[in-house]
């Protein structure tokens, strides 16, 4: 691969624009938080790999993965789903590593706050959130909540779903303050 794709994966690794990246025997899947979520698959053993950016392969994503991998930063699988649906494996692991699955579901909800033109997906994923608090409760990612509405709520002030989430998230935190 040449270095400065090389180069642009190790930045987009540090970055933290790797999300997650799952490994099933010699394959390893990830999405990329990039211009746009991208999606990636690379054998390890061969180096045959695929992306969904505009480049189809070889690219700064999958150099950015390849990185992961050699960090250690991925969940290993033996599960014979993980190729049809390695975000499968993810939510499983969430669930069952609420702490993890908070700290990725914040990120992936910060970038696409930026990115989602319809604020569906924010909205997805903000409730996403708050059913993970419900099995690791954290003051921190409330508080992270309460900001992410309050940019929710300026992007999209004519949603009636800004003040539906904002009451779930209220009782969320009331909730977990009662118990």
């Amino acid at each position: 691969m040449d270095e400065k794709i090389l180069k642009k994966g190790k930045q987009y690794f540090r970055e933290g624009k790797v999300l997650w990246v799952v490994k099933k025997g010699q394959k390893l899947f990830s999405k990329i938080l990039g211009t746009y979520p991208y999606y990636v698959e690379l054998d390890i053993e061969n180096g045959e790999n695929k992306c969904t950016c505009p480049l189809g392969r070889d690219c700064k994503h999958v150099a950015a993965v390849m990185i992961a991998f050699k960090e250690g930063f991925y969940i290993e699988t033996n599960e014979g789903y993980a190729e049809f649906s390695p975000e499968c494996i993810i939510d499983i692991y969430s669930f069952k590593n609420p702490e993890f699955g908070i700290e990725i579901t914040l990120k992936e909800l910060r970038y696409m706050l930026n990115n989602d033109e319809s604020g569906s997906e924010v909205a997805r994923l903000f409730r996403k959130v708050l059913k993970l608090l419900e099995l690791s409760p954290s003051e921190k990612a409330y508080s992270e909540l309460e900001n992410i509405l309050k940019e929710y709520r300026a992007l999209f002030l004519e949603y009636q779903l800004t003040e539906i989430l904002k009451k779930e998230l209220n009782h969320a935190r009331y909730c977990q303050d009662n118990l």
